[in-house]
């Protein structure tokens, strides 16, 4: 199964903000993470809707988590962030052409393949990968070129 970047910079996301007590901005989150401003946006954005996060504008404002750290599930901010997991066309959501439809083994197999991975992933939650991370420091330039 592949992942798209997006499922990457979320988890990252999450991640940074998770090691730390104080309200994250985007620029910060940018600038750490080495991460365009744009795709930040767009993913705190996304896992704001979804509870992982809250944001609160203005003067002490900024970007925290919206549940506890021990209730995040890395397979469900996969889940979420990820628009299609089908690893086959015919798990995919647009219609797909195959000489084994409707009737094909191998449908069924990858679904059950895609659920086992996400719920894999679901064993762990963002508190036990934090343990243990800590975040490096960007050479400048990976930092000015974003």
């Amino acid at each position: 199964m592949r992942l798209s970047q997006a499922s990457d910079f979320a988890l990252r996301i999450l991640m940074a903000i998770g090691q730390k007590e104080a309200p994250q901005t985007v620029d910060g989150l940018s600038k750490e993470l080495g991460l365009a401003k744009s795709h930040v946006m767009k993913i705190v954005a996304q896992l704001a809707r979804a509870g992982f996060l809250e944001t609160t504008r203005g003067r002490g404002g900024g970007i925290r988590l919206g549940q506890s750290p021990h209730d995040i599930r890395l397979g469900d901010v996969v889940r979420l962030i990820e628009p299609d997991l089908g690893v086959v066309a015919c798990l995919k959501p647009e219609p797909a052409v195959c000489a084994f439809l409707p009737r094909c083994a191998l449908k069924g197999a990858m679904a059950r393949a895609a659920e086992a991975f996400l719920d894999s992933l679901n064993t762990d939650t963002l508190a036990s990968i934090i343990t243990g991370t800590q975040m490096a420091q960007l050479p400048d330039e990976v930092r000015t070129h974003r």
